[in-house]
C-alpha cells in the first residue's frame, strides 16, 4: 500500500510547515509520497492550501514527479499541468472541490467514498482519529496527516 505524506506532514497537522519546499523534500527523504496544493499565477507555481504562498518552479515537480500527488487547487495550474503531462514527465494531477471520487492522471482514483474504494483508489485518512478507526480494506493508497502511524 501507497503511503502518502497530506502536505509533507507525516505526525499530525502542522500548517506553519506543510506545503513548504523543504517540510515536503523531509517526508520524501523519509520514504513518504507526498501530496501537495498547487496553484498557477502569472508569475509562476506556488504551493500553498488556501493560497499561494511558497514559490516553486515546474523543474522542482518533475524531479520529485515519482513520488508526488499534485492536487490542483485552481484552473491555471491543472490546465498548465495537463499540458505538461502530455510530456513524458508523467505527473500525477487532480482537481476536487467535494467529489467522492476524482481521476488522478495515472489512472488512479482519489475516494472519498471510502466504503466502495477499491485497489484502484487512494483515501483520505487525515485525522488520527481516521487512521486509528479505519478497518484496513484492500486499497492502493492511503494519505494522511498521520501517515507514520501505518508505516510497518
Amino acid at each position: 500500500m501507497k503511503l502518502i505524506s497530506h502536505r509533507g506532514n507525516i505526525n499530525g497537522e502542522n500548517p506553519q510547515l506543510e506545503n513548504t519546499p523543504d517540510y515536503i523534500d523531509k517526508a520524501l527523504l523519509l520514504g513518504y509520497d507526498v501530496e501537495i496544493d498547487i496553484w498557477k499565477d502569472e508569475d509562476g507555481f506556488y504551493l500553498g492550501h488556501d493560497e499561494p504562498i511558497y514559490p516553486i518552479n515546474l523543474e522542482w515537480l518533475v524531479e520529485r514527479r515519482n513520488n508526488l500527488w499534485i492536487h490542483c487547487k485552481d484552473f491555471d495550474s491543472l490546465t498548465e499541468l495537463i499540458r505538461v503531462d502530455s510530456d513524458p514527465m508523467q505527473l500525477k494531477i487532480f482537481y476536487h472541490q467535494k467529489e467522492e471520487y476524482t481521476i488522478i492522471s495515472d489512472n488512479h482514483i482519489w475516494a472519498h467514498n471510502i466504503k466502495t474504494a477499491d485497489k484502484k483508489c487512494i483515501i483520505p485518512l487525515l485525522s488520527r482519529y481516521d487512521i486509528e478507526n479505519w478497518t484496513p480494506t484492500d486499497v492502493y493508497g492511503v494519505c494522511s496527516d498521520y501517515i507514520e502511524f501505518l508505516k510497518l
